[in-house]
């Protein structure tokens, strides 16, 4: 549990790069710098719903590994759990949204605002956990299904394992996005998204009322993240600006996405 900085990220996977040797090389031929990089950069990312007292980046920066472990109260339990996860599945990285943003800083929380999507799109797993499951049938009633953030976090993983509000894992299948999975046809019922669009999810801004249903039942703590969140949904990006309102961050919303040269499905909403 060291929190540690970008430039400390980036020279622990330049020096594994640099350290493949010239068989792993050709083997990788084929692949793209991006492909490559991809198969080297491995992190586990957390999806959950904030609690009270959640650690935040000054928490972490502000202790060591020992106190950090000893620290209490329901979110460092959550973060703990997550690490060792992230650790029990072989992971040295894990990044949770609610310590790894400096939200003092405005310039980070506008990159980070417009880069989620793609954070959790090239993790190599999402850990899930939904504090108000117990078992399946408790799907219908937990508010990670109806947040607006979650629902990225639901379509931009590749790879997703649910947990139990206990962390114990919902099934035993390697991938819960999986089409073989046998929890994703109860998750396309509870979010009304068809199972093959949650597991091959892409976005692109076609379809655009279609998935505008799908965030029309969520909520978010700001009334600009009814906006914000649903960028990197329709591979869109602009500037954030917390205090403009729901409407107008909206219509920012809609005016980049017609811009990007959608499909007039966009006018039915």
């Amino acid at each position: 549990m060291r929190l540690v900085e970008r430039g400390f990220v980036k020279e622990y996977y330049q020096h594994e790069i640099e350290s493949l040797t010239d068989d792993e090389l050709v083997q990788r031929d084929s692949a793209s710098v991006e492909e490559l990089v991809a198969s080297v950069v491995r992190y586990a990312i957390l999806s959950h719903r904030w609690g009270p007292k959640e650690p935040t980046y000054a928490d972490l920066a502000s202790k060591s590994t020992d106190r950090l472990r000893c620290s209490s109260g329901p979110g460092y339990a959550k973060l703990y759990s997550f690490c060792l996860e992230a650790q029990r599945r072989g992971y040295l990285f894990a990044w949770s949204d609610t310590c790894c943003i400096d939200k003092s800083s405005s310039a980070e929380l506008d990159e980070s605002v417009r880069s989620m999507f793609r954070w959790y799109r090239n993790s190599d797993i999402c850990i899930v956990h939904l504090s108000q499951t117990e078992q399946r049938d408790d799907l219908r009633c937990d508010e990670w299904f109806f947040r607006g953030w979650t629902l990225q976090e639901l379509l931009a993983p590749r790879r997703i394992k649910f947990f139990n509000s206990r962390w114990k894992a919902l099934t035993s299948d390697v991938n819960d996005k999986d089409t073989t999975s046998s929890l994703l046809l109860s998750i396309s019922e509870v979010t009304e998204i068809p199972r093959l669009d949650i597991a091959f999810f892409s976005p692109l801004t076609y379809a655009v009322d279609t998935r505008m249903t799908w965030a029309a039942k969520r909520v978010t703590t700001r009334a600009e993240d009814v906006a914000y969140s649903l960028m990197g949904v329709f591979g869109v990006s602009f500037q954030i600006a917390y205090g403009e309102g729901a409407d107008r961050a909206f219509a920012r919303l809609i005016e980049a996405i017609i811009l990007s040269g959608c499909d007039l499905s966009v006018l039915n909403w």
